[in-house]
């Protein structure tokens, strides 16, 4: 819970130290308006407004990486429930339902991994979240019949974006 919140508050660090830049930025151009006389009238004004533009511009940006990475963990976690109630069949040994395969529903929650590890890579993930799904990786890991699909399909390496590299498959 402790990491949750530090995250939340360098979300809220980050915005108020734009707010402030802003401010201070703001008051700095009007300030110096009165001595530099481009910047008087509407120069101030201009300078004002670029502020504005790139300040907001800032604000849209995390937003917008925040709302990418709500949706790529609501769309994981959506594919991970479907994929669930399988996994437990397969590490209790007990049958899956006609025409499922039990390779293939391995198959299927690599390739999730591998695709949150790929944005985890690239930035979209956060940290503590790559790092709960990582630990939940492992663990499904630890069940034979999912390790041994799992070995097979690490010689696979390319397929995977570097999965195998930092799961426990051996």
């Amino acid at each position: 819970m402790h990491k949750i919140n530090r995250i939340h508050d360098l979300r809220r660090l980050r915005t108020t130290l734009a707010t402030v830049a802003f401010l201070i930025g703001s008051l700095l151009v009007f300030l110096a308006a009165k001595r530099w006389s481009m910047l008087q009238g509407t120069g101030a004004l201009a300078m004002v407004g670029a502020l504005a533009t790139v300040y907001v511009g800032l604000l849209n940006y995390w937003l917008s990486r925040d709302k990418v990475m709500q949706e790529l963990f609501t769309a994981f976690n959506s594919r991970y429930d479907k994929l669930n109630d399988d996994l437990l069949a397969i590490s209790k040994g007990q049958p899956l339902a006609p025409g499922v395969d039990p390779e293939r529903v391995v198959v299927d929650y690599l390739n999730l991994c591998a695709e949150e590890y790929f944005w985890y890579m690239r930035g979209r993930i956060d940290a503590d979240i790559w790092k709960a799904w990582q630990k939940g990786m492992n663990t499904w890991l630890q069940v034979p019949a999912i390790r041994a699909i799992a070995r097979k399909e690490a010689h696979n390496k390319d397929s995977y974006y570097g999965l195998f590299q930092v799961i426990e498959v051996a």
